[in-house]
């Protein structure tokens, strides 16, 4: 096979790139086999993980963020930066966090150096003021965390908003509450659907809009924004209904109310005129994410009527300046992903990542175009061992499928110019995300040591507008399958890997559609964490925000019951050869450890080659670091036996169950 073509890296601010490797043969570079190359990132490195940052705000000068650290056992704390400190500041030793929905929702805003806060321990609404203790704006729960708040806004008058979720005898609730700073009293003023999102005040006080939506709809689906009169104790739809979600409402200064809506078939940014709704820019770009957390922005109006936004456009992310007449003007930056942007009337920024740093704050100045990190990544990486994304589109009879790949990267090493490297694919779980295009350690774990890694956005994933999403509408573990063979194939065409030595990496969700391709006999090995392997089991979750996610992409229940059936993997266990690694915690109450175990099971019975590896204590989601590095230590070396690059490390105290049906390794 001819090895792939040489060139340059897609740029931050391209939507569509070569698809060639980021450097040029040095005679500095040694050769060596592909998969077997020294890699400086290390497995306590993967294993340390990364700080996280989210939940970006602006108040006046300051910016403020929710920063979650490993070494702080992964719990999240308040930072403040003001115009030159340096570094930030603690705000608080007080842990936030919301559980709402359990993914979590926003846990802070800030107005006028007001600072209302979601408590991690107990999910109260605390007040912050500058040398004071917390103070609870709610009342304690009845039981642990059996009343959660998240997503709360500030009015600027003495009122806080807030989505509560709370467990009661008959089942939980979602209501919106208002608490007087006041008097700490907490009144229910809106209630009577399944779900809602994040609450938003007018400037005014008087006026509350708040995304709703009921069962079996996700909030991608069919939602109503639903406006709250507070004064005249009455609500009604605004915007929304069957067939079109609406996400993202926001006052802007002067009282204009915004939201994102997908009508148009994209999440374009809307302004309420009158009764009706305007698209300020009409395109074919997601200016919001898929809404599985409450609170997130996208988009921040500001005193002049402009708004600073962030949109998503071929794969990659962007930032710019949206004035009222519709003119977009673009904000450069070297970010090709964005986490979120906020903007006051003196200071706006974003959390941004980009293909050689991890994410990041960084304050903006909108008049000069220039930005500035104000808290940079922990790590200092050599550029020349860096693989960036390169944007990758696949016309397939169904449409296009689009993917980011990385090509194996390292300053000092480069492959045999006679073969094409190994790769590992990784189909983002979910399934309605997308795969994000930013320094990431767990794809650089594998580009360092000589694979390619191929993420592919297949179709239902979110970033290409609502007619893409739902591709998947009815056909997961068909159309996810197909479009990442489709992937791998074109991929394979171009010389950018072996299709003989594809490996995948699955967790959760995704476990679906790597035992798909399993099962196909395109992937020479496969790893599985915490995997969904029985699609029945998964629709009688106990997660009440996904109770009827598997309605839209398998079908109703007891309807489409053979569909469950035909596309589980303990369904079609007999078709699969392919030696798989699997891991999975004790404590999982999502995928319960017995799905692994049956689907061990049956391997064992067929004399599949695989390694069961059962972790205590853990749940769904591992969070203990040793249990990340001796995963992906397994996992290496697992790869490598299969693969023929390397032994099997004994000292990991797992065996490769019928390893002898594999070919010899090396010696």
């Amino acid at each position: 096979m001819s090895p792939a073509p040489r060139g340059r890296p897609l740029d931050a601010g391209t939507t569509r790139g070569s698809l060639r490797a980021p450097y040029s043969r040095r005679v500095t570079r040694s050769e060596r086999p592909y998969g077997t190359w020294p890699s400086g990132v290390s497995l306590d490195a993967l294993a340390e993980g990364a700080v996280s940052r989210r939940w970006l705000c602006a108040d006046g000068d300051d910016l403020y963020w929710v920063e979650t650290d490993p070494r702080r056992a992964g719990r999240g704390y308040l930072r403040r930066h003001r115009p030159g400190a340096n570094p930030p500041e603690w705000v608080s030793e007080l842990a936030v966090r919301s559980r709402v929905h359990s993914f979590g929702a926003r846990p802070l805003a800030v107005r006028d150096e007001s600072v209302v806060v979601v408590g991690d321990d107990d999910q109260r609404l605390y007040l912050l003021a500058p040398g004071r203790a917390p103070e609870a704006l709610s009342a304690p729960a009845p039981g642990p965390r059996s009343v959660r708040h998240g997503a709360p806004d500030l009015d600027g008058h003495g009122h806080v908003v807030a989505l509560r979720e709370r467990d009661t005898p008959t089942g939980t609730l979602d209501e919106i509450v208002l608490v007087d700073l006041a008097t700490r009293s907490e009144a229910t003023i809106l209630a009577g659907h399944d779900f809602f999102g994040a609450p938003v005040l007018s400037p005014d006080g008087r006026r509350v809009a708040v995304v709703a939506w009921d069962h079996p709809d996700m909030p991608w689906d069919s939602t109503v924004l639903i406006e709250v009169d507070r004064f005249h104790g009455t609500n009604r739809v605004v915007l929304g209904g069957p067939g079109e979600s609406v996400t993202q409402p926001h006052y802007g200064p002067d009282g204009t109310l915004y939201a994102v809506t997908d009508r148009t078939g994209w999440w374009n940014l809307h302004r309420r005129d009158g009764d009706a709704w305007t698209n300020i820019a009409p395109s074919e770009a997601e200016f919001a994410p898929p809404p599985w957390l409450a609170g997130e922005t996208s988009y921040a109006p500001r005193a002049d009527g402009s708004l600073l936004v962030s949109w998503t456009r071929g794969g990659l992310d962007h930032v710019g300046l949206l004035a009222p007449n519709g003119d977009l003007a673009p904000v450069a930056g070297p970010w090709t992903s964005i986490g979120g942007v906020a903007a006051s009337d003196r200071a706006a920024g974003v959390i941004a990542g980009g293909p050689l740093f991890f994410e990041r704050v960084e304050r903006l100045d909108l008049a000069s175009g220039r930005t500035n990190a104000v808290v940079t990544s922990e790590r200092e990486v050599d550029p020349g061992d860096v693989a960036r994304p390169q944007v990758l589109r696949v016309d397939t009879a169904s449409g296009p499928v689009h993917a980011l790949y990385y090509p194996p990267t390292r300053a000092d090493f480069v492959g045999p110019a006679s073969e094409a490297p190994p790769a590992v694919l990784h189909a983002h779980s979910g399934p309605t995300r997308r795969t994000l295009a930013r320094y990431d350690l767990d794809v650089q774990f594998w580009t360092t040591r000589g694979y390619a890694y191929l993420e592919v956005n297949y179709g239902g994933s979110t970033g290409y507008g609502r007619a893409y999403r739902e591709r998947l509408r009815g056909q997961w573990g068909v159309v996810d399958v197909e479009d990442c063979a489709a992937c791998l194939r074109a991929c394979a065409e171009r010389g950018l890997l072996d299709p003989a030595r594809v490996v995948s990496i699955g967790a959760s969700a995704s476990g679906v559609t790597t035992l798909g391709l399993a099962r196909r006999g395109v992937l020479a090995a496969a790893s599985l964490r915490y995997p969904v392997t029985d699609l029945r089991r998964l629709a009688h979750a106990p997660a009440r925000f996904e109770a009827h996610y598997l309605d839209g992409l398998v079908g109703p229940l007891p309807e489409a019951d053979a569909l469950y059936g035909a596309r589980s993997a303990l369904g079609f266990v007999d078709e699969l050869s392919t030696p798989l690694a699997l891991f999975h915690g004790t404590e999982d109450e999502v995928v319960p450890l017995t799905q692994s175990l049956e689907l061990a099971a049956a391997l064992d019975a067929r004399t599949v080659p695989h390694c069961l590896v059962v972790v205590v204590g853990e749940g769904h989601g591992f969070r203990d670091p040793a249990t990340w590095r001796r995963e992906a230590a397994i996992e290496e070396s697992f790869f490598a036996r299969v693969l023929g690059l390397g032994p099997f490390d004994p000292t990991f105290g797992v065996e490769i169950r019928h390893v002898e049906t594999l070919a010899p390794g090396p010696p």
